[in-house]
């Protein structure tokens, strides 16, 4: 009985308390594990919404960043999702260049369109040949990598509540609470208490006073 080989995604498995790997066995006539290879077939099915995404993310919903100009008068500027912007920009070329090794290597007719939604359909399509492919392991890793750099982009922002002091509206003396945004310092904050008081930016001095 000849001996089956095992699963050659690096990232195939790790056992959670050593960190050692743990590689699965491949799935017959496939260089990668069953789990990888339908773990493949997954994130190619979320890129389509993940590209989206990201895009959504560029788009400007609110205000950017004010900058003051020579006059004295201050202008609104674009504050862009760098990792969105990243991610979009490495997700193309990565399927483009798997769909082409499919092309090259199976002489058959590639996707229509050079867009994200058809060429991670075709990849999906010639999921199984991709999976038995001697570089299996290194499209397990691409497609991966940009999977997770597309998630990480449209992750919700990472908010930190701070105490800044008691609400100055008259006999309120609730405390009042700043969200803080800790991927963006520069973002626009909305001071407010625990009663609802919305604190001006006019009033901010005063709470460091009371704070002080």
């Amino acid at each position: 009985m000849g001996t089956q080989s095992l699963c050659q995604a690096a990232d195939c498995l790790k056992d959670r308390h050593s960190g050692a790997q743990q590689v699965r066995t491949a799935a017959p006539g496939l260089r990668l594990c069953a789990v990888c290879r339908d773990r493949l077939r997954d994130n190619l099915r979320s890129l389509p919404d993940l590209y989206a995404n990201c895009g959504a993310e560029l788009t400007p919903s609110r205000p950017g960043l004010t900058e003051r100009v020579s006059s004295g008068r201050s202008r609104q500027g674009i504050r862009l999702n760098e990792a969105a912007l990243e991610a979009r920009g490495d997700l193309l070329p990565v399927l483009a260049s798997w769909a082409g090794v499919v092309v090259a290597e199976r002489h058959v007719a590639g996707p229509r369109r050079r867009e994200v939604g058809p060429l991670a359909a075709f990849l999906r399509l010639h999921l199984d040949w991709l999976a038995a492919h001697p570089a299996a392991a290194d499209c397990v890793a691409e497609i991966r990598r940009v999977t997770n750099m597309a998630r990480a982009a449209v992750l919700p922002r990472p908010v930190v509540h701070q105490e800044l002091g008691p609400c100055p509206v008259d006999d309120c003396g609730e405390e009042v609470r700043a969200r803080l945004r800790t991927d963006d310092p520069a973002a626009t904050h909305v001071l407010r208490c625990g009663a609802g008081h919305v604190v001006p930016p006019h009033q901010w001095l005063l709470l460091s006073g009371r704070t002080a």
